[in-house]
């Protein structure tokens, strides 16, 4: 992701692939070597290569490199920073590759204590606290460093043959984890005792089970997931919202302050087609394909955008006019602050700023009840974000799918399904384009994107 926002700290991607983060420092999270809070977002030095996507967690912070390399800080308790032992890191160390097997990192998540990485093959890693299953191992152990989640764990159905599906997104709550597989199934392990599981009961569950996709979701293909401190979202192929868990401050958007136990559609029609969503901990974001943000639940600190500090038990629109205008292309939810990217690379943040993770330089700002832009002076003039959904992106990225101009483009294999979804979550109106490209292979799609679902055309496709 451009943005991640974590317990009481904020992280941020530049257009180059730098790093910024602002908000308390407590544990060294923000990486800039010591432990000192950043009210302004600050520019994080020695990073060995661009960053391609970044994850907070309570107290630690994931970054994965355009080469593939996954560094850690932040508090190691419970070996949730993967290093073999529980120090304490302020500068972002490297994990060293061996530990995925030599495998390069495609993307990281980061739960209350725990991290989970997906590397280019599609396996999956854990490490730190095990406590509630949430490494997925069949045990309770905590793991200092990486541990491979057996394969097996992903066959579809409970499936007793065939080495699983490989993995393209994770996410990581406060005790449990989500995986996406390529084929849009989803598997859920951890703590289950609100139903964040999606199981149907409130069981904890020590490895990956899949939740049934034919009876849960309607039959559709899920394209994106995410998970909050007790609650989890999907978002299928067809830009459906279903949501379940942890419901006791309206955060699942059904109207009401219930748990639910399996994923559960929010209602048709409360808005258009989703693209995304972030929880955070107890409150959930949603971005729309027409550039609109909602927001529902917990709203005490004014994380929800909508200028009070009231609970919101359906999804409730973001003011028209909240960002400038500008279409929000992604957003961040933290323990009760929020962050938006919008389609111009700006940032905007809200809700609790006690430590400074709101990024505006104002130890006394407090709490923030509107979406307030991030001074593009404090991030050096630079737009956050590596995609943009600008008419020469969009032109790059179809001259890549031409027989003869895009004949050396990573893209030009990848499969019709995939580019739909592309078009559908970066292109206003996809109906205008119509393609026939050939056959896909997963290393041009994972060299593509980088990060699953999130096209930076400008910078791969042409």
């Amino acid at each position: 992701m451009a943005v991640a926002a974590g317990y009481h700290d904020t992280v941020i991607v530049g257009e180059d692939g730098c790093l910024f983060a602002c908000g308390g420092n407590y544990f060294g999270e923000l990486g800039t070597g010591n432990l000192n809070k950043q009210y302004s977002p600050t520019r994080i030095a020695g990073l060995p290569a661009p960053v391609r996507q970044v994850a907070a967690g309570n107290d630690h912070t994931g970054i994965v490199t355009e080469a593939g390399d996954l560094l850690m800080c932040g508090l190691g308790g419970d070996g949730r920073l993967g290093l073999g032992e529980e120090e304490t890191r302020a500068t972002p160390t490297l994990v060293a590759r061996t530990a995925f097997d030599c495998e390069a990192v495609l993307m990281v998540a980061c739960g209350g204590k725990h991290t989970v990485v997906v590397t280019e093959g599609g396996g999956v890693y854990t490490f730190g606290k095990g406590g509630w299953g949430q490494l997925g191992h069949g045990d309770k152990q905590n793991q200092p460093a990486p541990r491979r989640v057996p394969v097996a764990g992903f066959r579809p159905n409970g499936s007793p043959e065939g080495s699983g599906e490989r993995i393209a997104m994770v996410a990581a709550g406060h005790g449990h984890t989500v995986a996406l597989s390529e084929a849009g199934h989803v598997f859920t392990w951890g703590l289950g005792n609100t139903g964040e599981l999606g199981h149907n009961n409130l069981q904890n569950q020590l490895a990956p089970r899949q939740v049934e996709s034919g009876r849960r979701f309607g039959g559709e293909k899920v394209v994106f997931v995410a998970a909050g401190a007790g609650h989890t979202v999907a978002v299928t192929e067809g830009g459906r919202l279903y949501t379940w868990g942890w419901g006791t401050s309206g955060q699942l958007g059904h109207g009401d302050t219930r748990n639910r136990l399996v994923p559960t559609l929010v209602g048709a029609g409360a808005f258009g087609r989703v693209v995304m969503a972030a929880c955070g901990g107890a409150h959930t974001l949603v971005v729309t394909h027409d550039g609109a943000l909602w927001a529902c639940g917990e709203g005490w600190y004014g994380q929800l955008g909508l200028n009070d500090k009231n609970e919101r038990h359906v999804f409730e629109r973001v003011g028209v006019g909240a960002f400038g205008g500008a279409r929000v292309v992604a957003a961040a939810a933290g323990k009760d602050h929020s962050a938006a990217v919008t389609e111009d690379g700006a940032l905007w943040t809200w809700g609790n700023g006690y430590a400074g993770q709101l990024g505006h330089g104002n130890p006394s700002a407090l709490h923030i009840f509107l979406p307030k832009q991030v001074t593009a002076q404090s991030l050096d003039s630079m737009r956050v974000g590596q995609f943009h959904s600008t008419m020469e992106d969009i032109c790059a990225f179809y001259m890549s799918q031409h027989p003869r101009l895009g004949a050396n483009s990573v893209a030009k294999n990848l499969k019709p399904e995939l580019l739909d979804m592309i078009v559908r979550m970066n292109i206003p109106n996809p109906s205008i384009v119509r393609m026939s490209p050939p056959k896909p292979s997963n290393d041009a799609m994972s060299r593509l994107l980088g990060l699953p679902y999130r096209v930076r055309t400008c910078k791969y496709c042409s």
